[in-house]
């Protein structure tokens, strides 16, 4: 089975900024620059890994802190700049990218681009996936990661570029595990140091309570008691671990918000609202619904209309758009 893949030009679009805009919704703001509009997009889907290839001028992307709120988005990006002209950075602190230059994104935070005559590859990956291997990343946001440890990443993004179409779908796990790796070669991460350390040790401790938590959210009985049990430690030790995330409960239910919110952006997820509830293990749909409301400003319905979520009613009927792909795929970093 081939890897997922779509390819969008502006030029073929009755109103090409209009669809490029409609494409891009599912994650950020796009305005228009003032300069000649042009647009051509290719993307591909592995695993838990997006990349686009972009050739774009006139056009530029925001993140502001109202969006950052809304969309709850909470993966890393990072922008490769082939050819042209391209800013980027945090809001308000954008600097231009040389050739061959990579940025990175948190997108918890806002941030901006703009893009002239721009050919640039753009990569995202989730939080987990990216922290494995370069706990530090965070502090990157909208920074041009040091030319001396990124080629190695900036080759193999232009590789996947290259060959986005011919990976097999098996080998997409392990392509996102060595862009990660990469991540924390360019940053200069050094995991090794950390591996024996009392700090490394509460790390693993926490990737593991958070895997078995994961696995076991359809439970509506989860609790700090089972989580502790499961995992072999004390319950002060996962409530020490747990305080920055608010608590074990708190973190339960973010976790089964996320997966509502994923859910919901999907367009081939055709569960109702009260069927996500009760599935993500929530005791019932009132209560569901006013965590998602309090986590995201608004009720599950209304973020599903607003995403473009759950349309796919027909899957003998007409071929997925790229925006619905787009919103397809986001979901599976989460």
């Amino acid at each position: 089975m081939s890897i997922p893949s779509f390819t969008f030009t502006a030029e073929n679009e009755a109103d090409g900024f209009a669809s490029y805009r409609d494409l891009y919704s599912v994650g950020s703001d796009v305005t228009a620059s003032g300069a000649r509009f042009h647009a051509r997009v290719d993307g591909y889907h592995f695993d838990r890994l997006m990349l686009f290839e972009r050739r774009l001028s006139g056009v530029m992307h925001s993140r502001s802190p109202a969006r950052v709120r809304r969309d709850g988005y909470d993966h890393y990006t990072l922008q490769l700049l082939c050819e042209g002209s391209f800013q980027g950075g945090a809001l308000g602190a954008e600097s231009p990218l040389n050739k061959g230059e990579i940025i990175l994104f948190d997108m918890t935070r806002p941030q901006r681009t703009l893009a002239e005559g721009a050919h640039f590859l753009t990569l995202s990956l989730p939080r987990d996936v990216v922290e494995a291997s370069a706990p530090e990343a965070g502090h990157y946001h909208g920074r041009i990661l040091p030319r001396t440890g990124s080629g190695l990443l900036g080759d193999l993004m232009r590789s996947l570029a290259r060959r986005g179409d011919t990976v097999p779908d098996k080998a997409a796990a392990h392509v996102s595990r060595a862009v990660a790796e990469l991540v924390a070669v360019a940053i200069g991460t050094d995991d090794a140091s950390e591996a024996v350390s009392p700090a490394r040790m509460a790390a693993l401790r926490l990737e593991r309570a958070q895997a078995f938590i994961d696995a076991r959210l359809a439970d509506p009985s989860l609790d700090a008691e089972t989580v502790a049990s499961g995992v072999a430690i004390s319950r002060s030790v996962l409530y020490r671990l747990f305080v920055p995330a608010g608590g074990v409960g708190h973190y339960i239910t973010t976790r089964r918000l996320e997966q509502m919110r994923s859910a919901l952006q999907r367009p081939t997820e055709l569960r109702s609202v009260s069927t996500l509830a009760y599935d993500l293990g929530f005791s019932n749909e009132s209560h569901c619904s006013r965590a998602f409301r309090a986590a995201y400003g608004m009720p599950p319905g209304r973020y599903r209309a607003e995403m473009g979520g759950g349309r796919l009613t027909n899957p003998d009927g007409p071929p997925i758009s790229p925006r619905q792909l787009m919103a397809e795929w986001v979901s599976t970093l989460y």
